[in-house]
C-alpha cells in the first residue's frame, strides 16, 4: 500500500462543509462509481450526508454490496438490507442526527479497490427507544470511526467503532447497567456471534494479522512499531518516544490526556487489566494534510485475559477482545495527536458474560 502526500484525493480537515458538498471536478480515477463523486474522500463524504442528513437510506443499496460484511466488536452483520435496517432503527432513535466528517484516510490497496477510515462527530438528540432504553429526550455527541472498503461505488466490507459506553453516559446511563442487560440478552443471539469473537481472539493471540509488515518508508510504520512494542513486548516507554512531548489524545469515554506519560497512563489502563496482551495491526493508511502535516489510520485488534482489576471493574478472567482504530496527525516525525476509538460497551458487555464470553 503505497501513499501519496500531496493526493489528488485531499483530507476534509479544514475545509468548510460548503467547499466538501460543492460540485468538483473528476481528481481522481474512479472506475465504476457514479460521476458525481470527484475522489474516494467526496465519495465517501457526499455519500454520507446524503444517507444521514439528507435520509436518503435507500441510497445504501447503491452504495453497499448486497453481500456486505459488516465488522463490530458486537459482532458481524452481513448484507445490505442489514445495513438499511439498522440505518433506518438509528435515525428512529435519533431522528435529527448530524454527522460531522472531521477526517477521510485512505489507500488503495489494489487498482480500483480503496479502502477508507472516516472519523465522524455525531450530534443527536435520543427521541426514540432503541438498544440503550427508552427515549431520554437528551442531547449526545459521539465519535465513530468506519473503515470501509470500496470497489466500485460499493462499500463491500467495513469496520465500524462507535464511543458507545461514553454515548451512554450522555444519556444520563450507567454503562454498566447498560452492558449487562445487553449480556443477559445476548443468550438470544446468534450463534455465529459467539463463534466470531472466540475465532477473532484466537487469530490474535496467534499474531495472526490482516496485512504484511509495514514498509520501512510508510508513515504508518514507526506507529504499528508504537503499538506493538506497548502492548506485546510490554515496554511502553519506549513505545512512547514516537510521540511528541507535546502529544494531545482523545480515547473512549471521554478520556483526555496530554504528553507522553498521559498516553502511558491510557494505553496501562488497558493492557494492565490482561494477562498475556497481544495485539496485531489490521490495516493502516496515509494521507497528507495542510502545513505537511500526515494523517496515519491504524485499524488493530487486542486480545488478553482480564485478570486484574483496574479501569473496567474487578477481574473476571474473561477473555477479553477490543476491535479498535487510531487516526493519528503526524509533525515532523512524531505523533502531536491521537484520536482512539473502540467500543468500550461491547468491551463491558463481554466483562458482564455476553457475546460468548
Amino acid at each position: 500500500m503505497t501513499w501519496n502526500a500531496d493526493p489528488h484525493a485531499p483530507s476534509p480537515a479544514g475545509r468548510s462543509i460548503e467547499d466538501l458538498l460543492s460540485p468538483h471536478p473528476l481528481r481522481q480515477a474512479l472506475t465504476g462509481f457514479d460521476p458525481d463523486y470527484s475522489d474516494i474522500v467526496d465519495y465517501i463524504i457526499r455519500c454520507t450526508h446524503r444517507i444521514w442528513e439528507e435520509k436518503n437510506v435507500g441510497l445504501c443499496r447503491s452504495h453497499y454490496g448486497a453481500d456486505c460484511r459488516i465488522h463490530t466488536l458486537a459482532g458481524p452483520v452481513r448484507g445490505v438490507e442489514a445495513v438499511v435496517a439498522n440505518t433506518l432503527a438509528t435515525l428512529a432513535a435519533f431522528p435529527d442526527r448530524c454527522l460531522i466528517g472531521e477526517d477521510v484516510i485512505w489507500s488503495e490497496d489494489a487498482p480500483g479497490l480503496f479502502h477508507t477510515s472516516h472519523r465522524i462527530v455525531s450530534l443527536m438528540s435520543h427521541l426514540g427507544d432503541d438498544a440503550f432504553g427508552p427515549a431520554t429526550g437528551l442531547r449526545a455527541q459521539v465519535t465513530t470511526i468506519a473503515d470501509c472498503m470500496v470497489r466500485e461505488n460499493r462499500i463491500v466490507e467495513e469496520w465500524l467503532v462507535r464511543d458507545n459506553a461514553q454515548l451512554a453516559r450522555q444519556l444520563g446511563l450507567d454503562p454498566w447497567t447498560v452492558a449487562r442487560a445487553q449480556a443477559e440478552a445476548d443468550q438470544a443471539l446468534d450463534p455465529e456471534v459467539h463463534a466470531w469473537r472466540g475465532l477473532e481472539i484466537e487469530r490474535v493471540r496467534s499474531g495472526r494479522g490482516l496485512v504484511d509488515a509495514v514498509p520501512d518508508d510508510h508513515p504508518a510504520m514507526p506507529l504499528t512499531a508504537m503499538l506493538t512494542t506497548a502492548v506485546n513486548e510490554g515496554d511502553l516507554g519506549r513505545a512512547a518516544e514516537s510521540l511528541s512531548v507535546a502529544v494531545e489524545g482523545v480515547w473512549p469515554s471521554g478520556r483526555r490526556w496530554f504528553g507522553r506519560g498521559g498516553w502511558i497512563g491510557a494505553m496501562n489502563q488497558v493492557t494492565a487489566q490482561l494477562e498475556a496482551p497481544r495485539l496485531v495491526i489490521d490495516h493502516w493508511a496515509a494521507t497528507g494534510l495542510p502545513d505537511d502535516d500526515i494523517a496515519v489510520a491504524l485499524r488493530w485488534s487486542l486480545a488478553g485475559r482480564h485478570v486484574r482489576g483496574g479501569v473496567h471493574g474487578r477481574a473476571t478472567g474473561r477473555d477479553l477482545l477490543i476491535l479498535g482504530v487510531s487516526h493519528y496527525r503526524v509533525r515532523d516525525g512524531r505523533v502531536v495527536e491521537d484520536v482512539t476509538v473502540f467500543d468500550e460497551l461491547a468491551l463491558l458487555r463481554q466483562l458482564a458474560g455476553g457475546l460468548g464470553a
